[in-house]
């Protein structure tokens, strides 16, 4: 039976000012680098094989503090990066809204049709994430960890649960630092999304009218 565990990276200076980071690098907060920490710990309970991170660093970041840890490889990937979000890509959310008010309310109604003014569009990330995510599935590892962003766990699940980006819609985001974790032989079956009581007061996630 094949095990994938899905982690968000921790919290990072653009989700404190509310900024579209996209592929741009930012880097972990104090709270982000404890908030791996605490993950790293919760996720003893499982013996990972392989670390995949994204290769921005606030993934990279996270994903050592698991990769320390549990003394496995960890390999970066540009495949499961964030998505590339153009003009958006710097801008805090409002600003997105009040410059581009008709993508940016696809994006927030019907995610899987969107594409951020000069970007990637959310099919194009969805094709480029779940190309890799159907890799790891073959690879012989057992239990196989990827580290990434919200919006590639979003479009991940969206596979797992409709097979198409069409369902994207209806999952919601991820905290910072959170476990997801799927088990598949042949089928998905959930076994935690976005778990993050092990944060405590340190929990942080995306507001839902992102």
């Amino acid at each position: 039976m094949k095990r994938i565990i899905m982690v968000r990276h921790g919290q990072s200076e653009s989700n404190v000012r509310k900024t579209f980071t996209g592929q741009l690098d930012a880097p972990l907060t104090d709270v982000g680098r404890e908030q791996a920490q605490r993950m790293a710990q919760y996720l003893d309970k499982y013996r990972i094989d392989k670390i995949y991170a994204s290769s921005l660093d606030r993934a990279v970041e996270t994903a050592q503090a698991i990769a320390d840890r549990q003394n496995c490889p960890l390999e970066k990937s540009d495949a499961i990066r964030e998505i590339y979000s153009g003009k958006w890509q710097g801008l805090t959310f409002t600003e997105i809204g009040e410059k581009y008010p008709q993508t940016y309310e696809v994006w927030r109604t019907d995610i899987g049709k969107a594409t951020p003014e000069g970007g990637e569009t959310c099919e194009e990330l969805y094709t480029r994430v779940t190309a890799f995510f159907k890799r790891v599935l073959e690879m012989p590892e057992e239990t196989v960890c990827l580290v990434c962003h919200a919006i590639p766990i979003r479009m991940m699940e969206s596979c797992i649960r409709c097979g198409s980006v069409a369902g994207a819609q209806e999952i919601g985001w991820v905290p910072n630092a959170s476990v997801t974790v799927y088990e598949y032989d042949g089928s998905f079956r959930e076994v935690e999304r976005g778990a993050c009581d092990f944060l405590g007061d340190l929990c942080s996630n995306l507001p839902k009218t992102i």
